[in-house]
Parts: C-alpha cells; structure tokens; sequence
C-alpha cells in the first residue's frame, strides 16, 4: 500500500469524494469505486440524480452510510446487471462492505481482539487444570481412590493467542483501508507480518468460529473471515466496486419497501390463452407497487427518471408506461374480484413517483413530495380518477434515509399529495 494512497483517503474532505450520477453517456454508477487510475488511488462515491450532497463532514458521513445500508439491502443479481466489467462485477458482489464496518467497530470499542480466556480440552501433555478435569472428566474409581482416564490440559498456546490477534490487527488495518476514510480516524499501524499466510488465518478463523459462544465474538470471526476471503480471492485487493449500474432497480425497491403491501400479486392483471386444445396462463402484468390506505388504493410505478432535475418533458414517462398505468388501474377499479374493496369506499388512484432534491430544484419547493402534473391517454375519456396519472417527485435523500418499511406516515403524506395533485389538475381543467 502506497504512503500516496493513505493521504489521499484520510486528508481530504468527505464531499470531495462525492458526485452525482448524471445518468447521461453511460455516467450511470451508484455507489463506491477505489480505482488505480494512472499512478493515483482514487476513492469516490456516486450518490443517484435527485439527490443533494451535504457539505458538512458529518453529515456526509451519515449520507455515504445511508447510501451503503441501501445498497447493501436492495443490490440483488438484477440490479448489478452492469456496463462496468466482468471482473469489476464480481468485485462488487463480493466485497463485504459489512465486514469491514465490524471489524472497524469492534476495534474503536475494544482495541484489537486478544485472547484472555484459557481453552482446555481432553489430553494427556500439556498444562493441566485440575479444577476443569474435576468439573468435566469422569474418575474411574478403583481400589487405590479415583483415576481420571484424561486430564483436561490447556489448549491455545500463546503462540495461538498471538496469531488470532495479528490476524484482527490485519483485518483492522485492511478494513481502514478500504471503509475507514469514511470516519476520518487515524490509520492503524500495518500488522508486522509482511507477507500474511492467508491460508492460515482462513483456518484458525474457521476453527474460532466454531467454538465461539459469544454473539458478538461469532460475529467478529465472520466479518473477519468475509475479510480474508475477499483479499485472497481480488487480483488487486486496493481496487473494489461497491454499488450498481441500474439504481432503477433500487429505487423501484425502495418505493415497494415503503409504500406498498406485500400482498401486491393479488392486484396483477392476467390473461390466459384458450385454446382449441387447452389453455395457456400468460405471464401477469405486474405493477411496480400497490399502496393501500383508508380512502384509496394507489397503483404506483416508480420512475428513476431526470425529470426532477432537468424539468425536461423528454425525461418523462412515455405512451407505454402511461397506457400500462391506466390498465393495471382499470383491472381494479372494474374487475368484480375487488368489489369488496370498492364497497369500503377505496378510491383507485394512480402516479409516476421520480426523484428529485427539495433542498435544490428548479420548482421552488422545499416539501417532500412535489406535483408536476398528470398523464392521461387520448384513448380515454379520463372522466375516471385513475385514468388520470398523477407525477409526484420524491425526495431522494429523505427516501434513502428512511430506515421504517413499511412507513405508515409516508404512506399517508404521498396518499394525501396524490389526492391534492389530481385535485389541482382537475381544476385547472375545469378552468381551460
């Protein structure tokens, strides 16, 4: 590791690692990236379109760590479908990003990890404890008094004891390396083995992991392990990818997660082929998410588009979203399956959400959840509500941040700027 490399991730500003994917000319990536670019060591972290990077250090901590809990929870094998390489790829689906935060954790609480606890196990050589083999050895009686057939002898050298503990100090050491830069601490000394036998640690991490009792130890080992793995299988273990080329994916999930009901299939539109000889069952149309409150039920498509924060009309939903929207609103508002539903007064509603920043737009608002105005289809009357569908902006950052799912409170503060969008567009129509 070069002294350059450790300057330039511990010197530096926490937004001066910060940019926003700009979703233009292949400038798609969220996420982390280290690199070596030319003779540098570059670290930085793309936030997604909408979202406004703060200035003040701690606050930018919070929002690379929100954005890491995200990515962490919703980059499934969908969304790391990348333009990045192959090899890149499997860095990313590799790298254990949690790992390295316990790891960092468990040293800023307890310094390294040393072993103080004796391990005895059954033996003849060795250091004896009598209480031990008193406590967990049955005697042999015989006529001369009792004889213990083993003696419960110590286990762990103190060979054993130093070896766990340059391993943690190895893994402390990688893990400022790759996360620490976030916190901006003191980088450790580097453990005094130059060149560390993985192999070894491998082992005596697994056979650590076997016999620890403690939560907390078990999950140290893990992270530990997760650690060794990474660096024995990278080619360049400075250089990772953390994140994805497809955030629309993620943001898809984190609409469903916060809005939407689990039970969303039994709202999907099917279709069935009846044949001369037989039926054949179609794939459903599947909406993005269905939100359920007291007044309304609100079919949602999130949209991952630039609108929020180009104001262009060409960075908005097309003809085939807009169709598809009205018919998956359609099937429940009309089917007879859900006239239960309808009989509880539930209004069928329908919206776009994008992202964008409250903190810096182009519509001079500072609220969460913004309107633009509405889709409709030339095919349609749009004398029903749902034919009619809303766009609403959604702050990103408040979106990433949120750690409830399902949040009861949003879901009524995006139902309630749904129904006063279609309001307002109402009458604006009503006055043309």
């Amino acid at each position: 590791m070069s002294n350059e490399f450790k300057e330039v991730t511990l010197s530096k500003p926490l937004s001066e690692y910060c940019r926003n994917a700009t979703n233009r000319e292949g400038d798609t990536f969220v996420g982390i990236k280290s690199e070596i670019i030319g003779d540098k060591h570059e670290v930085n972290v793309y936030f997604p379109i909408g979202y406004k990077i703060s200035e003040k250090e701690e606050d930018v901590r919070d929002e690379i760590l929100d954005l890491i809990s995200v990515l962490q929870a919703y980059n499934d094998k969908q969304s790391r479908v990348s333009q990045i390489t192959a090899d890149q790829v499997l860095k990313t689906v590799r790298f254990p990003v949690q790992a390295y935060f316990r790891v960092i954790h468990y040293y800023l609480q307890n310094d390294y990890y040393k072993e103080n606890e004796e391990v005895y196990v059954p033996g003849t050589s060795g250091p004896v404890n009598m209480r031990e083999t008193i406590n967990k050895i049955q005697p042999i009686v015989q006529k001369s008094g009792f004889v213990f057939p083993n003696l419960m002898v110590r286990k762990n050298s103190d060979t054993d004891k130093h070896l766990i503990t340059e391993i943690n100090k190895y893994c402390v050491y990688e893990s400022f390396i790759k996360m620490g830069w976030i916190y901006h601490f003191k980088l450790p000394q580097p453990a005094e083995v130059k060149n560390p036998n993985l192999k070894v640690y491998k082992s005596v991490l697994q056979q650590k992991l076997e016999n620890a009792n403690n939560d907390t130890l078990k999950q140290l080992f893990q992270s530990m392990l997760a650690i060794i793995d990474f660096r024995n299988s990278a080619d360049d273990p400075e250089e990772f990818y953390f994140g994805t080329n497809n955030f629309e994916y993620i943001w898809e999930k984190l609409i469903d997660e916060t809005y939407g009901i689990k039970e969303k299939d039994y709202y999907f539109p099917r279709t069935t082929w009846r044949l001369d000889f037989g039926e054949r069952h179609n794939p459903a149309l599947e909406p993005d998410s269905i939100m359920v409150t007291n007044e309304h039920i609100c079919v949602l498509d999130a949209k991952y588009y630039k609108y929020g924060h180009s104001g262009k009309p060409s960075d908005l939903p097309r003809s085939t979203s807009i169709n598809k929207q009205i018919t998956y609103a359609e099937y429940i508002a009309e089917n007879s399956k859900f006239e239960k539903e309808r009989g509880e007064g539930k209004d069928v509603l329908n919206a776009f959400l994008m992202p964008f920043s409250k903190a810096n737009n182009i519509f001079g608002t500072s609220d969460n959840y913004f309107s633009i105005g509405e889709a409709v289809a030339g095919w349609k009357h749009s004398t029903r509500d749902y034919e009619r569908v809303q766009g609403i902006l959604v702050d990103v950052k408040t979106l990433i941040a949120n750690s409830t799912r399902p949040n009861r409170q949003e879901i009524k503060n995006l139902s309630k700027a749904i129904e006063e969008s279609l309001k307002k567009n109402k009458d604006m129509e009503s006055e043309r």
